[in-house]
């Protein structure tokens, strides 16, 4: 990695945005006011995102742009050239840090170190972990005048004890209990026991998903022993619904066998990494205001898709300055090809558009190019699904179920390996999920998938994905496909849909 050769191009980059932005008649590429620091900035955050830059060099980059711009606003437009104004932006940034009584520049943190090892897969006091059992069955219950279900996607048991990944279904109100009746007690935890095949009784501790008390997990504790065969969910005075333990059964109904994940190498730079990530940024972002997925509203404006272009090629050519960024990569070529079909005009990569695209990008294109809405409105419901697949990158994902709800599909995740930090880079791209996802319908369609929602936790994270474009309730299998800068990996699952039919 090349850091001296990164900030050297970004302070080259941001003398050539101000020569254009505030020459007298500014070129076409320069853009709008402004147009030229947010280039800057994107650029930034796209090194930092790679470790090439630290934040303080970005923010310092960007203190001279402003600088610079005031004073050649401040002398006029026949002052000296824009290179000129930004070395003047600096000293004066740095004669005015060196005054008495206030503080010199900050320090060079330099570059960041290598992250902290994930904590253990699990503590062996607490018995067997990675046990993911698919389960796929609905617990009915009824208090007072208030009436619904509890589905059950699946059963987890690793280092941080055992779990069932729970949806809560829409209850129902009697007549007489309609008003009155506050939102906490539309969701009755008290009410429901878990017992195993010795009665032995659990302690429940329920924990809602981030933003959302319809997604849950019950805790037990203490977690099951090993040998249990299985538990028995209920919430009297309803029946008890009995949750077979052995793997292998599978979730009632399922006959369709899952394939063993695979793994195949690959050695992505982290320049290709983040890349890819935009680009899959950028398809869903389409795909999402595609009239297939929302006749309602118009298509994604131009002017849209044209921001989230901007500064592509700058971008590519910075990471190439770190040495983050094979001269022979293909991404570049694809990612100018992506930007043609979107017919996004200023994002200025030099590479000329592939012939092709991979074939997750060019089924979610397709998609977003359909003129014609979907008349088959995606259904709400749930699928059982388990698989816990293998690391990549240091990060171990475990699938536990997915729903549909309002349109939208979501699919359950749980992450070792991942910090929450809340890191966005260029254009939205999320930094604490550094995985390309996708998944496969039978029908052969893609599906993208992205966080909306984190339970964090010390070492795992609860994660939800939502799936661009959501998934049908006819789906009958899914083939998995995450992918890293290390390997790929891909998993075929068997689905199960449950309630409501």
């Amino acid at each position: 990695m090349n850091r001296e050769g990164a900030e050297t191009f970004l302070r080259l980059l941001a003398e050539t945005k101000l020569r254009d932005q505030l020459a007298p008649d500014p070129p076409p590429w320069a853009g709008g006011p402004g147009a030229g620091r947010v280039k800057v900035h994107v650029v930034g955050q796209a090194l930092t995102a790679v470790g090439a830059l630290d934040h303080e060099t970005v923010e310092d980059v960007l203190a001279d742009f402003d600088l610079a711009v005031s004073l050649r606003r401040l002398h006029g437009p026949g002052s000296s050239g824009s290179a000129g104004f930004m070395r003047a932006a600096v000293a004066a940034r740095l004669s005015a840090q060196l005054q008495p009584g206030r503080p010199g520049p900050p320090a060079s943190t330099g570059p960041p170190g290598p992250a902290a090892p994930p904590p253990p897969d699990h503590d062996p006091d607490q018995g067997p972990a990675d046990r993911f059992v698919p389960i796929g069955l609905a617990v009915p219950f009824h208090q007072g005048g208030l009436s619904g279900e509890l589905y059950l996607m699946s059963f987890a048991h690793t280092g941080l004890g055992a779990r069932l990944i729970v949806l809560w279904g829409k209850p129902t109100l009697s007549r007489e209990h309609e008003l009155g009746l506050q939102q906490a007690e539309l969701l009755p935890v008290g009410l429901f026991t878990v017992t195993d095949d010795r009665g032995s009784a659990y302690e429940l501790d329920f924990t809602h998903a981030d933003g959302s008390d319809w997604i849950s997990q019950i805790n037990l504790r203490p977690a099951p022993p090993d040998g249990i065969r299985w538990l028995e969910v209920a919430a009297p005075p309803g029946p008890a619904v009995r949750v077979n333990l052995n793997p292998a059964s599978g979730p009632p109904g399922s006959e369709l066998p899952g394939d063993e994940p695979g793994v195949s190498a690959a050695n992505l730079s982290a320049g290709e990494q983040l890349l890819i990530m935009l680009a899959e940024e950028l398809l869903m972002a389409a795909a999402q205001s595609s009239p297939a997925m929302r006749p309602e509203l118009p298509a994604l404006s131009p002017s849209v898709m044209q921001a989230m272009g901007t500064g592509l090629g700058d971008i590519i050519a910075g990471l190439e300055a770190a040495g983050l960024l094979p001269p022979l990569s293909p991404v570049p070529a694809q990612l100018a090809a992506l930007c043609a079909s979107l017919r996004i005009d200023g994002h200025e990569i030099a590479a000329a558009p592939a012939d092709g695209l991979p074939e997750p990008w060019l089924s979610l294109l397709t998609y977003y190019q359909r003129r014609k809405p979907d008349t088959a409105q995606v259904r709400d419901g749930f699928a059982a699904l388990t698989a816990a697949l293998p690391e990549l990158d240091g990060i171990g994902l475990a699938l536990v179920g997915l729903h549909n709800t309002q349109g939208t599909t979501v699919l359950h995740v749980l992450a070792r390996g991942l910090r929450r930090e809340e890191r966005l880079g260029p254009h939205g791209v999320d930094l604490d999920f550094p995985l390309s996802f996708w998944l496969r319908d039978n029908g052969g369609r893609w599906h993208a998938a992205r966080p909306i929602g984190w339970q964090p936790a010390d070492p795992e994270h609860s994660i939800g994905l939502m799936l661009v474009p959501p998934l049908p309730r006819a789906t009958a299998w899914v083939e998995v496909l995450a992918g890293g800068r290390s390997g790929e990996v891909r998993a075929r699952l068997p689905l199960r849909w449950g309630s409501p039919p």
